[in-house]
Order: structure tokens, then sequence, then C-alpha cells
């Protein structure tokens, strides 16, 4: 309702009513706020229950479709010169790389 009337005002040119309207919103936000922790905070535990079970659901469907399978070994032929990690992976501190050893001939 606030920013109904703060966009009222503000396209009808008067000034009243957009500083009521704006005055609205920032009254209504920290209240919003509150109410939306107070009712997260009041899970049930047949909530929890149903919330529990959607994710072995949804875990056991992962693997029946394969998601969750193990990637495939390293091909032999195509040694790679740093440690692999997955694509998903960001390292914090970058991984040292070992000079290619040299091999007499």
């Amino acid at each position: 309702m606030g920013l109904s009337a703060g966009v009222i005002g503000l396209l009808g040119r008067n000034s009243d009513v957009f500083e009521a309207g704006l005055f609205l919103t920032v009254v209504a936000v920290p209240l919003i706020i509150t109410r939306t922790v107070h009712t997260a905070h009041k899970v049930t535990a047949q909530q929890l229950a149903d919330a529990d079970r959607d994710g072995y659901v949804r875990a056991l469907d992962h693997v029946a479709r394969g998601l969750l399978d193990a990637p495939a070994p390293p091909d032999p032929r195509h040694r790679a010169t740093v440690e692999q990690v997955a694509g998903n992976v960001i390292t914090l501190r970058p991984l040292p790389t070992r000079p290619i050893e040299r091999k007499a001939q």
C-alpha cells in the first residue's frame, strides 16, 4: 500500500502523497522482516519430517537417473601435470606446479 501511494504521488506530482507512501514503506519493512523471521522459527515436527522425506526422495531420484555416479577414471595416455580437481572447486591457494621431469636419453 505504501509503495502504491508513493508511485501515485510520484507520477501525479503530489509530494504529500509521495512522502506518505515513502514513510509507510520505510515503516513496514522492519515489521515484514520481523514477521518473516518469526514465522520461519515456528517450524513443526511434521514440516521437518516432510522436508527430510522430500530430500531423501530427491536423492533417490538423482541416484536412479545416474546423476550421482562416480567420475570416469583418468585416461593414462593424457597425464595431467597438475592435480586434477572437479570443475566446480575453487582453490584458495593455487596448486603448486611441479617442473616437468627431464629424463636422460
